[in-house]
């Protein structure tokens, strides 16, 4: 029996070295289960388990590995394995567990700091820093593991230590000087030197930071590289990240199959071996169904997100405002370019593009120029062909809302050219259409035409429905533009997310088509031509001001007797502003169209608020209360406006 245990646990270490994981696994359990495994073998049996899958094994082997090692006075061996399992129940967002095992790898090594465990938990807790964005201290740690990694001749610690130093510097705007510690870190792992945990760090962060500063290119060799380092060591630990990193880059080439099919495999695998990271793979998945026309279906993965902890931007903001919530959209952008995390801080110049666009939206024009500052400021830093496309891009979107369109043509055509250079074909189809409208603007139709159609035959071909959609609508729509006078109605209902979140789904779209139908029977009876309808809100324009206030009366006494005679209607605010504006394509734009929808943002539940002058235009006859001067975002004087009185 003692030889056929032996000969089980020399066969268990040997599939080990050969990395055939599973094998090994059932091995060195066979020999465990007839003589108790040493500590080092209990090791070998951990890392096995680690690779082919088996958690609930790793764990137990791993924490009576530590306990060997303990009882034999190994106190650098039995720390080094205390931080596995710090490290493992850190990926499964055990944080009581993970604090845990830290303070007893810092309890066995007590004075001994010359050796790689004080390194690695020196870089644990520079990784800590780093998630709460404590950037300074969380660089002077990492300097110092790197000495002592040198000072040691401790290749592993000092990848790890070289790594996380990259993504500092390039936080702090040395990107140059990052991507060389980058660089040096690979080195190393590829050299052999690092044990297979600590190579899987450095190709994943490496990813991280190619994405970041906007090098795809960059990222999709390492992607790859990384995937068949995996296969080839037959590891299953990191394969999660990899491929959430390669659904990346198949979604910015326009793969979007591809790349949704990768996003799921990722977090399959990463729910099972990294539930900490799973989030971002949610995230991913949101935005690629996001760009497929697929709302609902990016909707329940943003969603995921949001539940295992992350705030997947800028893809979130975006659907806010697909979705015609401006306002929501602005504050969940906001809210994401607030986060001072070191994760955060790297990919900021991924949410700036969409901080413009949606501040815009908005009317915010102030907070669109300073989000394109920041962005051509990183642009500039990063030396990123997509970050300057992004920048071409959000520049002329700017332009063209403050009424330069022969500006937005040439920073446009600059974005077009950027994107083209980098196959990113749905970027490139956007600023087609952003194009058309710079066109259009300068009277240019056939240009204009042309763009369009281009636009909407990539969107097609990537499968991008509601791209096509609009598109298409634009090039059915007549061509040409006039300046006319319009009194302009804005509405939207209070506190939507919230009745979503009370209601649910399908009762909120119950209530939502009635909303609809009910206030499209009141913009009828008075004449108003309804110019958009997204989500819960309206854009309506009626030829006089009389018939507008009469319209948004009507409005407010419909809805309230719906709530005397059956106890609920939603609350809805309206602005009301006459303007000259641009007709174009069953469109209205122009700073009028602004001014009146910032003011019906300003009203507040069952209001109905108008400008001054709208009121004079119509009659006598109405009534109105607390005149006053109110600030609008994105105009530089004070406007004036009235609470318009409904009640009977």
């Amino acid at each position: 029996m003692e030889q056929f245990t032996n000969d089980r646990l020399a066969a268990g270490r040997a599939a080990f070295e050969r990395h055939e994981w599973a094998q090994a696994v059932e091995l060195l359990s066979a020999a465990d289960d007839e003589c108790r495994l040493d500590a080092d073998d209990l090791t070998r049996l951990a890392e096995a388990s680690r690779w082919s899958s088996n958690y609930d094994t790793m764990f137990n082997s791993f924490e009576r590995a530590e306990s060997a090692y303990v009882r034999g006075g190994q106190h650098r061996h039995a720390a080094r394995i205390a931080l596995e399992l710090c490290f493992e129940h850190y990926l499964r967002n055990q944080e009581s567990a993970c604090m845990g095992w830290a303070a007893h790898a810092t309890s066995l090594l007590e004075t001994d700091t010359e050796c790689i465990e004080f390194g690695l938990l020196r870089w644990g807790q520079a990784r800590l820093f780093l998630d709460g964005g404590m950037i300074r201290e969380a660089a002077e740690l990492l300097e110092e593991t790197l000495a002592l990694s040198q000072r040691i001749d401790a290749p592993e610690l000092e990848a790890l230590a070289r790594q996380s130093l990259g993504h500092v510097r390039i936080i702090e705007g040395d990107v140059p000087g990052g991507l060389r510690l980058i660089d040096e870190s690979n080195a190393l792992a590829m050299s052999g030197a690092t044990s297979l945990w600590a190579a899987g760090m450095v190709y994943c962060s490496t990813i991280w930071a190619c994405r970041n500063i906007g090098d795809w290119r960059r990222a999709s060799e390492w992607t790859d590289s990384s995937l068949r380092w995996c296969e080839r060591e037959a590891v299953s630990h990191f394969p999660g990240l990899c491929r959430f990193h390669r659904a990346e880059v198949l979604r910015v080439r326009g793969s979007l199959d591809d790349a949704e099919r990768d996003a799921l495999a990722a977090i399959d695998e990463l729910m099972a071996a990294n539930p900490r990271d799973a989030p971002w793979a949610y995230g991913e998945l949101g935005e690629i169904r996001r760009r497929r026309g697929d709302l609902q279906g990016a909707e329940r993965a943003f969603r995921k997100a949001v539940e295992l902890g992350h705030d997947p931007q800028p893809g979130l903001a975006l659907l806010r405002l697909a979705e015609g919530k401006p306002e929501a959209a602005l504050r969940s952008i906001v809210n994401g370019l607030s986060d001072a995390s070191a994760f955060a801080l790297e990919g900021r110049a991924f949410l700036l593009p969409a901080q413009v666009t949606i501040a815009i939206a908005a009317g915010d024009l102030g907070l669109a120029r300073q989000a394109l500052d920041e962005l051509e400021q990183r642009a500039e830093i990063s030396d990123s062909t997509a970050f300057r496309a992004s920048a071409s891009c959000a520049a002329g979107e700017l332009a063209l809302a403050q009424g330069d369109a022969v500006s937005a043509v040439a920073s446009v055509k600059r974005g077009l050219r950027q994107w083209q250079q980098m196959d990113a074909p749905f970027e490139a189809a956007h600023a087609r259409l952003l194009l058309a409208r710079a066109h259009r603007e300068l009277g240019a139709d056939d240009d204009a035409r042309f763009e369009l159609e281009m636009a909407r035959d990539a969107f097609g071909a990537l499968g991008a429905t509601d791209e096509v959609h609009k598109a298409a609508t634009l090039l059915n729509a007549p061509f040409g533009a006039t300046r006319k006078v319009r009194t302009f109605l804005f509405s939207d209902i209070v506190d939507s997310t919230k009745l979503v979140d009370v209601l649910g789904d399908e009762a909120w779209e119950s209530l939502l088509a009635w909303h609809d139908r009910t206030l499209r029977a009141c913009f009828e009876a008075c004449a108003g031509e309804e110019i958009k309808h997204e989500g819960d809100g309206f854009f309506v324009a009626f030829t006089d001001a009389r018939a507008a206030l009469r319209c948004a009366v009507s409005m407010q006494r419909t809805l309230a007797a719906h709530r005397r005679e059956h106890g609920f209607a939603p609350q809805v605010r309206v602005g009301v502003h006459t303007a000259e504006a641009t007709a174009r394509a069953g469109d209205f734009t122009g700073r009028g169209v602004h001014i009146a929808a910032r003011v019906a943002a300003g009203a507040g539940a069952s209001e109905i608020v108008a400008t001054i002058g709208t009121v004079e235009d119509a009659s006598d006859d109405v009534v109105t209360t607390d005149a006053r001067a109110v600030e609008l975002k994105g105009l530089s004087a004070p406007v004036e406006v009235v609470t318009v009185a409904w009640q009977e």
